[in-house]
């Protein structure tokens, strides 16, 4: 028993840490215009994290306006980026989206490290997106590389 709430407590620990990891890389993420005036600004629209496949509560207030900022900056193809995160127990994997304007269609790309604690994170791994769709359960990243389809969940629903 005392086992089971050791570990309990554990990834609550990491749960926790994951989250504020991924505030501060959020914090962090966004580029700056150092006096050129073509290279437009970053955007940075946030992180939703999940874990156990459902969205952790101290994000429910913000992941909604996340995706909107996401959506809406995909919608102009404006340069932004967007920070999702899966965790369980242990192990988790941080994506990081980003777009930009290229020739022709809007470049959507996926920035991914995995890590299992307490180590840091692995060297991220680049993968291309098709397309990004809005459906009621999230954000759908379409055909990313070998990792397939990649739902960033609404608020309260399930992956």
């Amino acid at each position: 028993m005392r086992y089971m709430r050791t570990r309990l407590m554990a990834r609550r620990v990491f749960g926790l840490a994951l989250t504020l990891f991924l505030l501060l890389l959020a914090g962090c993420s966004t580029a700056t215009n150092s006096g050129n005036a073509a290279a437009p600004i970053t955007q940075k629209c946030g992180a939703v994290h999940t874990q156990h496949s459902l969205v952790v509560a101290m994000d429910w207030s913000m992941a909604k306006g996340v995706e909107d900022c996401f959506w809406q900056a995909f919608q102009q193809c404006g340069p932004a980026t967007l920070i999702y995160s899966q965790s369980d127990s242990e192990a988790s994997t941080i994506h990081t989206f980003s777009l930009q304007r290229e020739q022709g269609p809007c470049l959507i790309t996926d920035s991914v490290q995995h890590f299992l604690a307490p180590h840091p994170p692995q060297s991220a791994i680049n993968y291309t997106c098709t397309d990004l769709q809005r459906q009621t359960d999230g954000l759908h990243f379409l055909s990313c590389g070998t990792l397939g389809n990649i739902l960033v969940p609404t608020v309260g629903t399930h992956k």
